[in-house]
């Protein structure tokens, strides 16, 4: 996952710091291609404030997958 598709599913960098209780300014420290832990974390945040449904996480899961055996 890439963080401009992070930042879009809560709509903005702010609102997806409150989500996981950071700031603004650590999301833009982020790299482009997320880690692991830092996708699992706003995949879990997603689920938890209903921004997502637990089958489109595992659809963004499955997309990671098959980034990993590029």
């Amino acid at each position: 996952m890439n963080k401009k598709t992070a930042i879009s599913l809560f709509g903005s960098g702010a609102a997806l710091g409150r989500a996981l209780g950071i700031s603004r300014t650590a999301i833009g420290f982020w790299p482009e291609t997320l880690t692991i832990r830092q996708q699992d974390e706003v995949i879990g945040a997603a689920i938890r404030l209903n921004k997502i449904t637990p089958e489109q996480a595992k659809e963004l899961c499955n997309e990671r997958q098959g980034n990993e055996r590029s």
